[in-house]
């Protein structure tokens, strides 16, 4: 039944019909605009992927293929119905109350599709009526597949190239494949269909059972799951970003079924682990936005350390701080303002994030070169050192940083704070969900606090207990009290379900057996601790780490680390026996590692290393009766504890054996290496000699009166000095002819029989001659010979006895 609202205008703005491409759009547009008529009822929309900071043509190609009005969609702009309108690749278009807003394409975490072709999708479909239109055409990977997604849960119509039309068929079968299109067509058909449904008797089609997809309520359930086997509350992200981050999961598994990939994650552990770790936005840079931070120094950090009595300890939060260097740019910051100044003060800055792992890794401090960009000289001497190839935070600052794990959404907040500074996450966000975490960042600020968010985020905050310092880079001062609103809900943070997030030999430890076990990645650090390992993992003193052979008792450490290390590069099951502690009396344990393969490229990023106690029901069973630790965690009940620590010690003792004879091996050859390179030096010493001297006997040859020249055993000349053009005219262009091809100015008719003769017999020949002129010449010819005694050539020679034989009162006859 057709839907008389579907393209109705009025109130509610007028339709919009938007269009978004990428590799190979332009060819797919201009056939697209070839085939609409020369007036629309309707305003076009048209998102071409393109870097940002990049120049694009589009618009003035679009001019030549229709008649329509080109414009630009300037943020504040009320589209037109018969206009085409086209973003710049320097902004982010969204449409808000029916009207076009941009913000910077820079900042925050930018990936290709999510914030240019999605984030306009997204935004489109948050309209109730007219209900929308898009169209997605050629180009690659999944640019608009969650904004088309969107589209179709609000009532839209999705129009899909047909994949064999299309220059790079990603971005259309990345739509199909999922089945949320109404229409696969041609591009050439695609503007009549586009017309189509802008009529008021279209009907949408009904898709088939088989590709119905309810993407609303998968995304609903997969959330639901997060949130019940994690504890990582999902609710409160905007779904286009969360739909892109899972259609990566989906594409790299190859799933092509919301539903199907649901049904994955309830049976997969593994990959609900890596879609959790994907998840969240986690990039981020020192002094990101340089232009920001000194206006925060100068006028909001400055005037607070001014005001400052010492008394108390300035207090600074960076939730969803990813790998910290936001929160160390802050410390930074005011670690300078305390040596600018007689009386330093105290301060503590508190960085938070969801992903326990980032925490870890930030709270290390250690940082690659290139990733220090924005730091200058001075401060990456002062803050500093270099270790391991990369750069590291300094003590003395790192112990100015508290990190620990929080979700921003579902975890309670600081209190009392000076500065937050919370960039470039809300924009990721549900406007409820910003409107309730504005409110807690109000509560934790003290009275006359300051937050901090990133350029792109733009929000009312001058009406909600805030003054601008500086509208332009979003840094607010709190004034007073929020307005009344809805108070922010208590969210307990959900208990995981462990029993889901463990494979089935680990969910079987955990629950009948209580062993405890440590999941760790190919670094050695810790991501999830099942079971009561209470007494084996102990934090070290000094600073917190997360790396398993830390936790450790530090006699089982080398050990542990070369086993680990072993099943990374064997991928097989591997036991430490033996392994006895103080605390554990005379009881004895053993580590099994086994690996896990977590993702879809083949490689083993991840261990499973359990505690197994000798008196642990090795021999137990379930309540059937059947020996389950025996069959799932591969255990006997008959294992030789002793014999495999030998085993290992031997092949300990055997590894070490190889590496001495390998060691020996390898200073062997570089001794012989050195030998070799020796006696290069020495001959590239005697062959430059060789040359110089072969230089300077060249140049004596050309620069003098010496006529010469040189032929191969084909008789053909290949090399001759300048004087020879005194016998004979020759051209640097002769050189590679044959002698006879030749004439000489000379009378010498045994020239050319002396010649043959030299090269038959070996021996030298010579004779005088004498020209026209009157000139008189004593030829030599001899025979060149290689160093094994080999005929290669002959030489000739000339040499002028004119004023000789004048003298001599001698005369040549003619010959």
């Amino acid at each position: 039944m057709a839907d008389s609202r579907f393209f109705e205008g009025g109130a509610d703005g007028v339709p919009i019909v938007a269009i978004g491409s990428s590799a190979g759009g332009i060819t797919a547009l201009q056939k697209l605009f070839e085939g609409l008529p020369p007036s629309l009822t309707f305003a076009l929309v048209v998102l071409q992927h393109l870097p940002a900071r990049q120049s694009s043509s589009l618009a003035h190609l679009i001019a030549r293929w229709t008649r329509l009005p080109v414009l630009p969609a300037a943020d504040g702009t009320l589209p037109e119905a018969g206009c085409v309108y086209i973003p710049s690749p320097d902004h982010v278009l969204t449409l808000e109350d029916n009207i076009f807003r941009t913000r910077p394409a820079e900042g925050g975490s930018r990936r290709p599709g999510l914030d240019t072709i999605d984030s306009f999708f997204e935004s489109l479909a948050q309209r109730e009526t007219p209900h929308p239109v898009v169209v997605i055409l050629s180009g690659t990977g999944m640019d608009g597949t969650a904004g088309a997604a969107r589209i179709r849960q609000a009532g839209g119509v999705v129009i899909v190239q047909d994949p064999l039309t299309a220059l790079h068929h990603g971005m259309p079968n990345a739509v199909i494949r999922r089945g949320i299109h109404n229409h696969v067509l041609p591009v050439a058909a695609i503007g009549q269909q586009i017309v189509a449904c802008t009529r008021h008797d279209y009907v949408r089609p009904e898709p088939s059972a088989s590709s119905i997809n309810d993407t609303s309520e998968t995304l609903e359930r997969i959330i639901g799951l997060v949130r019940q086997r994690v504890g990582f509350d999902l609710g409160g992200y905007k779904p286009a970003p969360l739909l892109w981050r899972i259609q990566q999961r989906m594409e790299a598994r190859q799933v092509w079924s919301f539903d199907d990939y649901a049904l994955l994650i309830e049976d997969d552990p593994v990959e609900l682990e890596s879609l959790v770790r994907e998840i969240p936005i986690h990039v981020t840079e020192f002094f990101r936005d340089a232009d920001a931070w000194p206006i925060l120094r100068d006028e909001v950090l400055g005037p607070l350390v001014s005001r400052f009595d010492n008394q108390r300890t300035l207090r600074i939060w960076t939730p969803a701080c990813s790998t910290g260097q936001e929160a160390y740019s802050v410390a930074m910051l005011l670690d300078e303002l305390a040596h600018e100044r007689e009386k330093p003060f105290q301060f503590q800055v508190f960085a938070t994030d969801a992903a326990p792992e980032l925490v870890a890794k930030a709270s290390r401090g250690l940082f690659p070169t290139r990733s220090l960009a924005g730091v200058t000289e001075a401060r990456q001497s002062r803050y500093f050192y270099r270790v391991d190839g990369a750069l590291r935070i300094k003590r003395f600052l790192r112990e100015k940083l508290v990190f620990a794990p929080q979700d921003l959404i579902s975890d309670p907040p600081f209190s009392g704070l000076d500065l937050v500074t919370c960039r470039n996450l809300l924009i990721y966000l549900e406007p409820e969900t910003v409107a309730e975490l504005l409110r807690v960042l109000h509560g934790a600020l003290r009275e006359g606090g300051v937050l901090f968010l990133g350029k792109s985020e733009t929000h009312p905050l001058k009406v909600q207990g805030f003054t601008a310092v500086s509208a332009k880079w979003n840094i607010y001062r709190k004034v007073g009290p929020m307005e009344e609103g809805r108070q922010r809900m208590s969210v307990r943070r959900p208990v995981p379900d462990q029993a889901v997030l463990s494979s089935s030999a680990l969910r079987l430890a955990y629950e009948q057996f209580d062993i405890p076990s440590v999941l760790i990645d190919d670094q050695f650090r810790v991501l999830r601790i099942y079971g009561n390992a209470e007494g084996l993992l102990r934090l070290p003193a000094g600073a917190p780490s997360l790396d398993l052979t830390d936790l450790v008792p530090r006699a089982w450490a080398a050990p542990l680390r070369h086993a680990i290390q072993q099943v990374l590069a064997e991928h097989e099951t591997r036991v430490l026996s033996n392994l006895q502690a103080d605390f554990l009396g005379d009881v004895r344990l053993g580590i099994r590692l086994t690996p896990l393969q977590t993702s879809t490229d083949a490689s083993w990023d991840r261990i499973l290393a359990a505690f197994i106690r000798q008196d642990d029901a090795v021999d137990a069973t379930d309540a059937s009766g059947s020996s389950v630790l025996h069959d799932d965690l591969g255990v006997g009940a008959t294992v030789d504890w002793e014999n495999e620590a030998r085993i290992s010690r031997e092949e300990v003792d055997a590894s070490h054996e190889e590496l001495l004879a390998l060691n020996e091996e390898l200073k062997a050859s570089n001794e012989e290496l050195s030998r070799s390179n020796q006696d290069l030096n020495q001959s590239n010493v005697s062959l430059q000699r060789n040359i110089a001297q072969l230089a300077m006997q060249n140049h004596v040859l050309l620069s003098g009166a010496v006529m010469s020249m040189f032929l191969d055993t084909d008789l053909k000349l290949r090399w001759f000095t300048p004087s020879m053009r005194n016998v004979f005219p020759l051209r640097p262009t002769d050189t590679g002819r044959r002698i006879d091809d030749l004439v000489p100015v000379f009378h010498d008719p045994r020239f050319y029989a002396d010649i043959h003769l030299v090269l038959e017999a070996s021996e030298p020949r010579e004779a005088a001659m004498s020209d026209d002129s009157g000139r008189c010449f004593l030829r030599k010819v001899f025979p060149y010979l290689s160093e094994t005694g080999a005929v290669i050539g002959v030489a000739i020679t000339f040499a002028d006895v004119t004023e000789r034989e004048h003298e001599d009162g001698s005369s040549f006859r003619r010959r």
